[in-house]
C-alpha cells in the first residue's frame, strides 16, 4: 500500500507537472523539520514514540518525498526534451537521475545513522533504587541519624513518636493526634528544597537515551495496628502530587503502588492516617524502581556515576559539595569542583551530554574557581564555604592545599583544553603558585595550615599524587623538584594513589625520569590487589563474589568506630605502613572505586563486581557504594552486608573518571583528557621533563573478544 501510494503519485506529478496533493506535501515538510529538530534536540527518541514516529515517516514518504521525488523527474524530463539526439538525452537523464539518487540516498544514511545513535535498546532495564532500609545507626557520640540512604535527610511529621531501630523505624501517633509520619527528602537536604524529577532522574544535561524514570514504589511493613490506613503522599514542597492509600493488616506486609507519569518530586511522606493515639506502624524498608535503557554494566556504571557526582554540582555557585547530604556552599570541594569539569569533558566524548551544555559546566566551573575563591600563596583551599556576606571562605580546621589546587587546576585545564576554551586563566593559575616556598629537601610541601603556617609535610612518597605535583611544577618551572622515595612502592598501598595520575594524563609509554616502567607497575600492582583476599584471607566473601579493591574512604559501618577513624586509608601496604583492610575496625571492607579506576586494567574482573553491585541493588541511578563488608564470612548472601552510601564527590569522581577512560578505550578512542594533557603547551612542558620517553598516548585499549568497540548504549 504505501508503495503504491508513492508510485502513484510519483507517476501523477512526472506526467502532469504538478502537485497531486499540495498541502499535503507542504505539510510533510514542516513535519520532518518538527521531527529532525527534536531528535536533533533529543527531545524525543523512537524506542517510545515508535507509533507516531512511524506514521509521521510514511506520511512524509508519500505525500512530500514522493511529489518531490516526481517533481524533479518532470524537470529534468523537460530539459532533455530539448535535445535531438535520443542517445544524449537518455545519457543525460540517467546521469541526472543517478547523480540525484547518490546524492538523496547519501543525505538519508547519514540521518538514519544518527537517527540510530538516538535510538535507545528496545528494552528497559529495572533497577532497584532503595531510600532507606534504616539500617545506618548514629555516629558514636549522637542521638540521631538523619540520614537516609539517598544522602537526603528525614524527619517526623506533626507530633509522631519516632523510634529509629537496627533495619526498621516504628510510628506512633501521639496522644492527641489523629494522624502522623515520617518524611524522606530524595535530594539533598529538605531545606535546600532540591526536587527529583521522576521522569528523568539524571541531573538535566544528561541525554534522554541514558536517563532513568521511577515507575512504581514499594513499602515493606513488619508489623501495624491491623487495619490501620497508611497513606503514601508525593510532593514538591507542600505541593501534594500523587497519593494513594491502603489498608494494613497488622502483618508483615509488602505495599506497592505503581506510579503514574511524575515531574519534580520532594520529598516523599509516609502517613498514618485517619488513626488513634498508640497506633503505629514499623516499616522495613521503601524503595523505588526505576526503568533505564542502558543495559551494559560498564555504561550504567559510567552515567549514574557522573550522575550522581554532577547532581552534587550546584549550577548557581559553580562548586560541587563534599557529599549528597551536604546543602551547597556549606562545604564545598574543591578538586571534586575541577573533577568534574573534566569528567563533563568525558562525558561529551562519550556522547552522554552534549557539546553546548559541556561548555556551560566547564565555563561556570572556571568562573568560580579562577574569580570567587581566595588563594593564599597560590593555592586554593581544599574545601570552602559560603561566609555570612555571601563570599567563600576556607572552611574551618581545613588547609590551603598543595595537591587539591593541582588537581582542581588540571581538570580545569583539561576540560578548557577538550573544548577549545580560553585556558589562559587556569594556566596562570598555576604560574602564580608560591612554588618556591613550597619546594622542600624532600619534596613539594602539602600547603599551608587554615592559620596560614607552612605544612612540614611534603608530597616526597612514589604516587600519583607526587606524579601530579611534579608534573604542575615541571610545566611551571621548566625543571624537577625534589622526591625523597621516588621508587616503588607507594606510602600504604591504597589503590587510588596508583593510578590517579593517568586519569588526567597518559602513563609514559618507557621509564620516568625516576626510572619507574608504569607500564609493568600498574598491571603488578593491579593484580596485587585483586589477588589480595583470596590470598590473604580467601576464606572470605569477597573472593568468592570477586569483590576486591583496598583503597581510601570512609568505613562501612561508621557508628561501629570513633567519629576520628570513620575515614580510612585502606590499603595492601606499602613503604611506610601495614595493611589496612579494616580487619581491626570489625570487618575487612572493599571500596569499589577502585575497581572502577583499573577497568581499563582488568575489565572482566570490574565488570564483575559492579554487575553483583547493581544486580543486589546497592548501585543504582541515585545509591552508591562508598565501602561495604559482609556480617559473616559464614554466610555470603547478599542481603548480610554492611554497606556506606556515601555520595562523597571526590570517590565519586575517581569512579567516573576510570569508567569513562575504559569505555572510550573500549571504544577505539584516545581518552580526552589524555589528548588534552599532552597537546596544551604548559603541561606537555613538564610532561616531556617527567616522561622523557614520550606517552602511550595512541596505544589505546583493544576490545576483547566478549566486548563490543562501539558507542556505549
Amino acid at each position: 500500500m504505501i508503495v503504491f501510494g508513492f508510485y502513484f503519485v510519483t507517476k501523477y506529478t512526472v506526467a502532469n507537472g504538478e502537485l497531486k496533493f499540495p498541502l499535503l506535501a507542504y505539510a510533510g515538510v514542516a513535519l520532518a523539520f518538527i521531527l529532525a529538530t527534536l531528535f536533533d534536540n533529543k527531545q524525543v527518541n523512537f524506542g517510545e514514540h515508535s507509533a507516531i514516529i512511524g506514521f509521521s515517516l510514511i506520511f512524509i514518504f508519500v505525500f512530500t518525498l514522493a511529489p518531490l521525488i516526481g517533481a524533479s523527474l518532470f524537470l529534468i524530463q523537460s530539459i532533455t526534451n530539448a535535445f535531438r539526439a535520443n542517445w544524449l538525452k537518455r545519457l543525460f537523464l540517467f546521469g541526472c537521475v543517478s547523480l540525484f539518487a547518490v546524492l538523496f540516498l547519501a543525505s538519508q544514511f547519514a540521518k538514519t545513522q544518527d537517527l540510530l545513535t538516538a535510538i535507545p535498546p528496545s528494552t528497559a532495564r529495572a533497577a532497584e533504587i532503595l531510600v532507606d532500609d534504616f539500617q545506618p545507626q548514629p555516629y558514636q557520640g549522637d542521638i540521631i541519624y538523619y540520614f537516609n540512604r539517598l544522602d537526603g535527610d528525614r524527619g517526623s511529621i506533626s507530633d509522631t513518636i519516632i523510634e529509629f531501630g537496627q533495619g526498621n523505624v516504628r510510628l506512633a501517633i501521639a496522644p492527641g493526634s489523629t494522624w502522623g509520619g515520617i518524611w524522606l527528602s530524595l535530594n539533598h537536604p529538605i531545606r535546600e528544597g532540591e526536587a527529583l524529577d521522576f521522569s528523568a532522574i539524571l541531573s538535566a544535561p544528561i541525554t534522554p537515551e541514558y536517563q532513568s524514570n521511577i515507575t512504581d514504589i514499594q513499602i515493606k511493613i513488619k508489623e501495624a495496628t491491623p487495619n490501620s490506613t497508611l497513606k503514601v503522599e508525593l510532593k514538591i514542597g507542600d505541593a501534594l502530587q500523587w497519593v494513594e492509600q491502603t489498608q494494613l493488616n497488622g502483618d508483615a506486609q509488602l505495599v506497592r503502588f505503581e506510579l503514574p507519569v511524575l515531574g519534580n518530586i520532594n520529598p516523599l511522606v509516609l502517613v498514618l492516617d485517619q488513626a488513634q493515639a498508640g497506633d503505629y506502624v514499623v516499616i522495613e524498608r521503601v524503595s523505588l524502581t526505576a526503568q533505564t535503557r542502558i543495559k551494559d554494566t560498564a555504561t550504567a556504571a559510567f552515567v549514574w556515576s557522573y550522575g550522581m557526582l554532577l547532581n552534587n554540582w550546584d549550577p548557581a555557585t559553580g562548586l560541587v559539595r563534599d557529599k549528597a547530604k551536604d546543602a551547597s556552599s556549606e562545604f564545598d570541594a574543591i578538586q571534586a569542583t575541577g573533577n568534574l569539569a573534566a569528567a563533563t569533558v568525558v562525558a561529551e566524548q562519550l556522547g552522554v551530554i552534549n557539546h553546548k551544555d559541556a561548555i556551560q559546566i566547564v565555563n561556570k566551573i572556571g568562573e568560580t574557581l579562577l574569580h570567587d575563591i581566595p588563594r593564599y600563596h597560590g593555592l586554593l583551599p581544599h574545601w570552602v564555604k559560603a561566609s555570612t556576606t555571601g563570599e567563600y571562605i576556607i572552611s574551618e580546621g581545613t588547609e590551603w592545599s598543595s595537591v587539591d589546587t593541582v588537581i582542581a587546576a588540571l581538570g580545569l585545564l583539561e576540560a578548557q583544553t577538550s573544548l577549545g576554551l580560553d585556558t589562559s586563566g587556569t594556566e596562570q593559575l598555576l604560574e602564580k603558585i608560591d612554588w618556591d616556598n613550597l619546594v622542600t629537601d624532600n619534596g613539594i610541601s602539602h600547603g599551608y595550615t587554615y592559620e596560614g603556617n607552612l605544612i612540614p609535610y611534603a608530597w616526597d612518597v612514589f604516587g600519583g599524587e607526587s606524579w601530579l605535583l611534579q608534573l604542575a611544577y615541571a610545566s611551571v618551572k621548566g625543571e624537577v623538584a625534589s622526591l625523597a622515595y621516588p621508587y616503588p612502592p607507594t606510602a600504604n598501598g591504597s589503590g587510588f594513589i596508583d593510578e590517579l595520575a593517568w586519569l588526567y594524563v597518559p602513563p609514559p609509554s618507557g621509564k620516568d625520569y625516576w626510572g619507574t616502567d608504569w607500564k609493568s607497575y600498574r598491571l603488578d600492582a593491579a593484580k596485587n590487589q585483586i589477588a589480595f583476599y583470596p590470598t590473604h584471607d580467601p576464606t572470605t566473601c569477597f573472593p568468592q563474589l570477586g569483590l576486591f579493591g583496598l583503597s581510601a574512604g570512609e568505613v562501612p559501618n561508621p557508628h561501629m568506630v570513633s567519629q576520628g577513624s570513620i575515614y580510612q586509608a585502606y590499603g595492601i601496604g606499602g613503604a611506610f605502613s601495614a595493611v589496612n583492610d579494616g580487619s581491626t575496625l570489625g570487618a575487612s571492607a572493599v571500596a569499589p572505586h577502585y575497581s572502577a579506576m583499573i577497568a581499563s586494567l582488568h575489565h572482566e574482573e570490574a565488570i564483575r563486581m559492579w554487575d553483583w553491585l547493581i544486580t543486589n541493588g546497592y548501585f543504582s541511578p541515585l545509591t552508591n557504594v562508598e565501602s561495604l563488608a559482609f556480617q559473616s564470612n559464614q554466610n555470603c548472601d547478599p542481603q548480610s552486608v554492611h554497606w556506606n552510601q556515601l555520595k562523597g564527590s571526590w570517590n565519586l569522581s575517581l569512579q567516573t573518571l576510570g569508567w569513562g577512560r575504559y569505555l572510550a578505550e573500549r571504544n577505539g578512542q584516545t581518552p580526552i583528557l589524555w589528548q588534552a594533557g599532552t597537546s596544551n603547551p604548559l603541561l606537555q612542558r613538564g610532561y616531556d621533563l617527567l616522561a622523557p620517553n614520550g606517552s602511550s598516548l595512541f596505544a589505546t585499549y583493544i576490545p576483547k573478544s566478549n566486548e563490543i568497540a562501539t558507542a556505549p548504549k
